[in-house]
């Protein structure tokens, strides 16, 4: 995500309007509402904000196990609050879980299951679809949802061997056990799965600080009568974990990923030094992720970064952009742990040239290999390996010039990502140069009246699309739709100095969750970048 070389674009004017003093202290003001929320040794520790899917799993396993409390008064005015969301997954999801606790059954079908499972779909990459299909059907069955017709256990109901990250691996454990109680199954399939959830201890710990995975892991244990024990500790100490609007996260934490991506942003923005050294610093101790036992099948990431120090399993993003701000902070003093973090990259690079995003021999994602081309770009020694991973965004790119889904809502957010990784090719490689070509013309074909993006093509206009647009601009030339867009997003700064809007990250894709500070940290980045490009500043 870092700044490329910037003798490459020609540089770019303000649009009129705009001053470069007010550009400036725009720019200053969301650093400093940024640099506020660090710690004293750099890092950012944001929490997630509570999400209805969580939030409606915990109300049912509290129903389920009879756990009566003022945590479970709180929870019930979190969904109460949602029962006439405009998203229709969390509007069932809050009147079922609602609706159970009363007693009442808020009725619905196997339709129904369906349905919402081929909304989901469409947001969600291909190569996940059959998982996230039964992941949907699973979690509205402990609802009281009726199954599809097509309800079935994942992998046929086999004991699955396909290489899985680990969170992916307890996710799927978690759907077999959960489908084969709704189904009246009981195979060597769901005794593996059975192993798997024990291994993560639910009972005294979120395992990963993943909260979702805990409550999956609860209720698949519920459903066997066996574990009555583990699954009133695991609800115990899940409500530690309660925010204070009465509803429950996603995950506990990802400092790592907030630490890395606030500090390039920072960093492009010119901030502070000193702070930008600390950050650095407090990351580079973190490689390697919390020492923890891989429930990983195949051969995971190690030796890179983790989401947060609580967590385990290490992955292809949270590792390129460590890299990334490393380097760009100080490539001397870190050269040892950047060197290291660079090998793990480059042994999970696929045979394809692509990159997965936490185990060698998982399908390949155009977003997670252009993550890791903006990293290795540093690093001369990795041009053969750089080559091949642009050949595969290239091969992947889509007709429209857009790639699939990844770890975002945005459309925008590959694309961004993608057009920063061609910024790496060598000159002669012409291919990557119609790739980076195809992306400014989409970019330029979306763009909305008010000069912002949306999400997606027709949506509304959001900071964090606007935000990766603009990046991708900087190196369009483009002033007009470069200049509409600086100033819609200049003009949407809050009295604080930060950002609004909905936020684009998901997890598990394609639900989305909420980071407040993640909404910050794109806009200032892109604002870098601007400060970067302009002649006047």
């Amino acid at each position: 995500m870092k700044i490329a070389d910037l003798a490459r674009p020609a540089p770019l004017c303000l649009p009129q309007g705009v001053t470069p003093a007010e550009l400036r202290r725009a720019t200053a003001r969301l650093a400093a509402h940024i640099s506020a929320r660090t710690d004293d040794d750099g890092a950012i520790r944001e929490q997630c904000e509570s999400r209805v899917l969580e939030s409606a799993l915990a109300l049912a396993l509290m129903t389920r196990t009879g756990t009566a409390s003022p945590a479970r008064e709180r929870l019930l005015g979190y969904l109460r609050g949602h029962l006439d969301s405009p998203d229709p997954l969390d509007r069932v999801l809050a009147t079922h879980a609602v609706e159970g606790a009363a007693g009442r059954t808020a009725g619905g079908n196997s339709v129904l299951a369906g349905t919402l499972a081929a909304g989901v779909l469409g947001a969600a990459p291909g190569f996940i679809s059959s998982r996230r299909r039964l992941m949907v059907y699973a979690v509205l069955s402990v609802l009281g949802c009726p199954l599809p017709a097509d309800a079935e256990l994942p992998g046929g109901g086999h004991v699955p061997t396909d290489p899985l990250h680990s969170w992916a691996a307890v996710q799927q454990a978690a759907i077999t056990l959960i489908l084969a109680t709704a189904l009246g199954v009981d195979n060597a399939a769901t005794e593996a799965a059975l192993d798997t959830l024990l291994a993560t201890d639910p009972g005294t710990t979120v395992w990963e600080g993943y909260a979702l995975m805990h409550l999956l892991v609860l209720h698949a244990l519920a459903g066997t009568g066996r574990h009555d024990d583990t699954v009133r500790g695991g609800v115990t100490t899940l409500l530690r974990h309660q925010r204070p609007d009465g509803g429950f996260p996603f995950v506990l934490e990802m400092h790592n990923w907030c630490t890395s991506t606030g500090g390039l942003a920072l960093h492009a923005a010119g901030a502070d030094l000193a702070l930008l050294r600390r950050m650095a610093s407090t990351l580079a101790a973190e490689r390697g992720g919390a020492p923890l036992p891989s429930l990983s099948r195949g051969t995971p990431l190690t030796g890179g970064w983790s989401m947060s120090p609580a967590v385990a399993q290490n992955d292809v993003d949270d590792t390129s952009c460590a890299l990334e701000f490393l380097h760009a902070v100080d490539p001397v003093a870190h050269a040892g742990t950047v060197r290291a973090g660079v090998a793990a990259l480059l042994a999970v690079q696929g045979a394809d040239g692509g990159f997965p995003t936490y185990v060698a021999g998982a399908s390949s994602e155009p977003c997670m290999t252009a993550a890791a081309v903006g990293a290795l770009g540093q690093h001369p020694a990795t041009a053969p390996q750089r080559a091949k991973a642009l050949a595969f965004l290239a091969e992947h790119q889509d007709a429209d010039g857009g790639f699939e889904p990844g770890w975002s809502r945005s459309r925008l957010h590959s694309l961004f990502r993608v057009r920063l990784a061609a910024c790496t090719a060598h000159p002669d490689d012409l291919r990557s140069g119609a790739m980076a070509a195809r992306i400014e013309r989409t970019v330029l074909d979306t763009q909305n009246d008010d000069g912002g993006w949306g999400m997606r093509p027709g949506e509304p206009s959001d900071d964090i699309s606007t935000a990766y647009g603009i990046v991708t601009l900087c190196h369009a030339d483009e002033p007009r739709a470069f200049g509409a867009a600086l100033t819609w997003l200049l003009a949407r700064q809050n009295a604080d100095g930060g950002y609004d809007g909905p936020p684009d990250m998901v997890g598990p894709r394609p639900f989305a969750y909420h980071f407040p500070l993640l909404t910050d940290i794109p806009v200032l980045l892109a604002l870098g970048h601007v400060r970067a490009r302009l002649l006047d500043t």
